[in-house]
């Protein structure tokens, strides 16, 4: 992982977690061959561990295969919730949770 090839490490995404793809906003360019050109995602690898899906992946420099970031996103199912996480210097740090009721619980007024 590069932190030549970023404009900010790990920026907080809120609760925006990408399975897939790059946040090219925060690309500031190669730090090895210096051009600043798509990213392409290479070594990609899903496992399930206990019931917890994890995807990991690389960005690398289209030009000269150089490391830009690893990519992490996590899902899973906790009690009745859905549960995200990703982590990567490129497209940042994030976690979200949605209910898998049609009415999330969380969301709903009390009665009282």
């Amino acid at each position: 992982m590069c932190n030549g090839c970023v404009h900010k490490e790990y920026p907080d995404r809120g609760n925006t977690c990408l399975e897939n793809g790059s946040y090219l906003m925060n690309y500031l360019c190669c730090a090895s061959c210096h051009q600043r050109d798509f990213v392409l995602i290479s070594n990609k690898a899903t496992e399930d561990d206990d019931g917890e899906e994890i995807v990991t992946y690389d960005h690398v420099c289209k030009n000269c295969d150089h490391v830009v970031a690893r990519h992490e996103y996590t899902f899973s199912v906790v009690d009745e919730y859905q549960e995200y996480t990703m982590l990567c210097m490129l497209c940042g740090k994030a976690e979200d949770s949605i209910s898998v009721l049609p009415d999330d619980p969380r969301q709903s007024a009390p009665l009282f």
